[in-house]
Order: C-alpha cells, then structure tokens, then sequence
C-alpha cells in the first residue's frame, strides 16, 4: 500500500476497487488462504483502508503489522518460518497461484515476452516475475545487507532469486483471461472488469428466460451491489420473503397476484445464487449461500404448492396432490434430464408466470396437469433411450 495510482496519486495502488473489492483485500484473500499467521502491510501511515485490513485479518484470527521499510521485517520473520510477498496493486487469482505453491516455496514466473508485454517485471533472460514468491524465512536476514530505504518486495524478490529459490511458472492463460494482471491505475482496473464479470458472473440460457433474466441482471448491475457491501443471503432472505408474501395473497385474495409475487420471490433467489458466484469469484471457493444454502429455493417451492394449492377446488387433500406432484417431478428432472431440460425445470419465475396466465383464464388446474404429464413423458422418453439418470447434486 505504499506505491500510487497513475491516474489518481493520492491513492494507492492496494486500494484501487475491482469488482466491488480494494486491490489488498483480493491479495488477503491468498494470504488467508495459505494459512498466513501474520500479515504485514507494507504502507506510509495507518489509515482507514489499512485499519480495514487489520480488522478483517484479525478478524481470521491473524496477526497484523504495519511496516514502512525493509528493517522492521527482520524483527518479524524467524528463520523456520515461510515468508509470501505479494507486488504492490497486483491483480491476482488465489486459486491459481495457491496451486503454484502447493509444492513449497517459489517465485511465481511468467514467459518473458508475455509477462513484460503485460507489464511484469523481468528478472532473467526467460522470465518476468509474477509478483508473488514464497521463500524460506531465513533468507530475509540477508535484508540487513541492503540499503535501509530500499523496498522490502524488491529487495526480497532479489534476495529470493539469489537464494536459488525454485521458479514456478504460471499459465498463459491467466493473462489472456485478465485474472492476473499488474494494475497501474483506477482506469486500467476499469478496463479489467468486464471480463472478469463475463468469468465470474454465470452466464444467461434463454431456454429458461427467468433464470437468465436473473443472471443478466447480476451481470449488469453485480459490481454496484459488490461496491455497496450487499450479501447474497440478504437477496435470497428477499426471494424467500416474497415468496411467502405471494402464499398470504394467494389466502386473502387471488393466484394471479400471487404467483406473480412468487415470480418476483424466484428471480431473487436466482439472482442471489448467480451474485454469490460473483461474490466469491477468483478466491477459488464454491458457489455457496452460507447458512442459506438451498433454504430459500425450497421456499419458493413450498410457496408454490401453497398458492396453486389455494386455487384448487376441492378438499385439501385433493387441492395438494397436483402441485405436490409436479414440485416433485421438477426436482427429480432437475437431476435427470439433460442440462437444457434441467435448467428449464428449476426455473420457477417463468413457471410462476406460466401458471398465472393459466389462473388468470381459470385453467390453474390443467395447467398444473398438462405441466406434470408433460414432465412424466420427458422422464420416461429420457429411462427408455437410456440418457436420464439420476445425479448427485
């Protein structure tokens, strides 16, 4: 955090924002995950952005420390420990360059044509450096040989090379894809970003309009919500409230209004599965919603049997049966048909709308039938060529 952006000087290269998080948080996110047990920042002052780093390393349960030098480090680092140094403002992919480490220590090495193309630094006759290297801890001492002013990344770049640290060269492909990339100024980030939401962000399949509906919606509008801190969870906790809200319509008034809110409940639910993929893009972790998980999909499910249940005629028993079965033949086709068929079966918004432009003209009935035998004879033409299976989810 001590080197400034190009464009904007009073800011430094570590808090430039990508995709709705500061340079230095996606570089935390590969300390956390090698298990660092300190963490040392190296910047001019202590401010608001480095107090947000300390907080969210201790928060790990790490130590935190603020250096403006080199000397200070050799108080820092014992020689059995293992030392990361990440470059300054470096765009970088934790999966990819956890991968790199896994056999040790090593200085992170692109192709030299490339890498300098991109702006790394070269460092032999075939390489440019990555802007990452793990080293043995006992080779820092050796920064006491250096001028006290130098820069602690570089100095430890080149006491690494000298040290015969093992070189680890990085796929091409990160360049090519803009997941690692030395980023100079705020509109280079800018420039970085469409891309990387067109990797993170899922992509829209019009055979289910709804879902991808919510998809480009995420697309659009996913680094704003990323920018404003807004979770996931919360957009889900949205879904599974309209959802609800759609079943006490359907009790007081009508299907039509009801499933219409339920739709609403749907698209939020995608909408947050697809944001959560965003949110958790390039720190190698799965697609999850935390302690929701699938809580709000089944939700919209339960709300779904609710409403079209309500607009059965009929004693209770009888009004369930017909939605109860087609939930049920949606979920077992999701996990059986092909990849088309199955995103169309999970996407409840355009089902939601289906059914109440059937519920509008009285027809929620045969509709809910016609949806369950269309959904039995898919099933069955799938067993009887041999393509639908069952599959774990």
């Amino acid at each position: 955090m001590q080197a400034t952006a190009d464009d904007a000087p009073d800011m430094p290269l570590g808090a430039i924002p990508f995709a709705g998080r500061r340079l230095a948080e996606r570089q935390l996110d590969l300390a956390l995950a090698l298990g660092c047990e300190r963490v040392v920042c190296v910047a001019g002052g202590i401010d608001s952005q480095v107090l947000a780093l300390q907080h969210r390393v201790e928060g790990a349960g790490a130590q935190f420390n603020v250096i403006s030098g080199a000397a200070p480090l050799l108080a820092l680092v014992h020689a059995n420990d293992e030392l990361i140094a990440i470059a300054d403002g470096l765009l970088l992919a934790p999966d990819a360059a956890n991968n790199a480490l896994a056999g040790g220590p090593g200085v992170l090495v692109l192709p030299v044509e490339t890498g300098m193309a991109a702006g790394f630094e070269r460092i032999d006759l075939n390489h440019a450096w990555a802007g990452v290297l793990a080293m043995p801890g006992r080779l820092v001492e050796r920064l006491a040989e250096l001028p006290p002013d130098c820069d602690p990344i570089e100095g430890l770049l080149r006491i690494a090379l000298q040290g015969r640290v093992p070189k680890r060269v990085l796929p091409e492909a990160l360049l090519a894809e803009g997941r690692w990339a030395p980023v100079r100024g705020r509109h280079q980030a800018a420039e970085l970003e469409p891309a990387w939401f067109r990797r993170h962000a899922a992509a829209p399949d019009w055979h289910a309009p709804g879902r991808a509906l919510a998809r480009l919606a995420v697309r659009r509008f996913g680094g704003r919500l990323l920018e404003r801190r807004l979770r996931p969870e919360l957009l889900a906790a949205l879904g599974a409230i309209l959802s609800g809200a759609g079943a006490v319509c359907a009790w007081f008034w009508s299907s039509v209004p009801a499933l219409a809110l339920l739709a609403g409940g749907a698209l939020c639910v995608e909408g947050a599965t697809a944001f959560a993929a965003l949110a958790r893009g390039g720190m190698g972790q799965q697609m999850r919603l935390g302690k929701f998980d699938n809580a709000p999909a089944w939700c919209v499910d339960v709300a779904l049997v609710v409403i079209l249940a309500l607009a059965m005629p009929g004693a209770w028993l009888e009004r369930l049966f017909a939605p109860l079965v087609l939930v049920g033949l949606l979920r077992l086709a999701a996990g059986m048909v092909s990849p088309r068929w199955a995103e169309l079966s999970e996407d409840r918004a355009t089902l939601a709308v289906l059914l109440a432009v059937a519920s509008a003209f009285g027809l929620p009935f045969p509709a809910v039938a016609g949806l369950a035998l269309g959904l039995l004879a898919l099933l069955l033409f799938g067993l009887a060529r041999g393509s639908a299976r069952l599959t774990q989810t």
